[in-house]
């Protein structure tokens, strides 16, 4: 996703691969017809605003760098902060299931993710419908440059996921981490699992579908250039 990011960041775009180069004009060039649009801008704003959310909770309960875990010192971590940052985790986890239950379909991914059966789901569809009509109220859900502009947000607000994971799964594990108690450690690294399981299988999903379809345009465009 950092990758991604950095090919709509970039004026000179960026490789995603050893061989794929991904020129800043393909995001932005014109003629592409993705579909349900509409659809992914709306669960992009709901998921920036969620990690928006989490990054201010990580802040809180673990300082600048949940990495080095120097911002607050070892053993700062109580089991409150630990409590507090699994119970976010928690609640993106539901967003992740809802986004699934109402927008699998449109967004060609509901065989890609499992949505976990309990009433959380339920309960969060009628919020997230809440939080997307309040998020994409007055935008033009139609226009192609505020999706990908969402990407951009969206994946590098996510290296949130990245850094907690790391810091978990790191060997030592990370000091912030090593305070929490056994059971809470375990809890958020069954989440932090969860939500990596979401991007890699949703979002990045659609995501790779429409590069491959902008490529695709570009291309073409670029052998009429030649030919000219």
């Amino acid at each position: 996703m950092a990758l991604l990011a950095n090919t709509m960041n970039s004026k000179s775009g960026g490789y995603i691969t050893k061989r794929l180069h991904v020129p800043q004009e393909v995001w932005s060039q014109g003629g592409a017809k993705l579909t349900s649009i509409p659809e992914k801008v709306r669960v992009v704003e709901v998921l920036c605003s969620a990690l928006e959310e989490m990054q201010q909770c990580s802040v809180e309960s673990f300082g600048a760098s949940v990495c080095s875990g120097l911002a607050l010192g070892i053993g700062s971590v109580t089991r409150k902060e630990a409590d507090t940052w699994v119970s976010k985790l928690d609640e993106f986890c539901s967003i992740c299931d809802s986004v699934v239950a109402n927008f699998g379909k449109k967004l060609g991914v509901n065989e890609g993710f499992v949505v976990k059966k309990s009433g959380g789901v339920t309960s969060w569809g009628g919020k997230l419908t809440r939080q997307i009509d309040k998020f994409t109220n007055g935008k033009n859900l139609d226009s192609p440059a505020a999706y990908v502009s969402g990407l951009s947000r969206l994946f590098t607000q996510a290296q949130l996921i990245d850094e907690h994971t790391k810091a978990l799964l790191s060997q030592p594990v990370a000091p912030t981490y090593a305070a929490f108690p056994i059971d809470l450690r375990a809890a958020a690294e069954v989440k932090l699992k969860r939500v990596s399981e979401f991007f890699a299988s949703v979002v990045l999903t659609f995501v790779i579908r429409d590069l491959a379809q902008l490529l695709d345009k570009y291309a073409k465009k670029c052998e009429k250039w030649l030919a000219e």
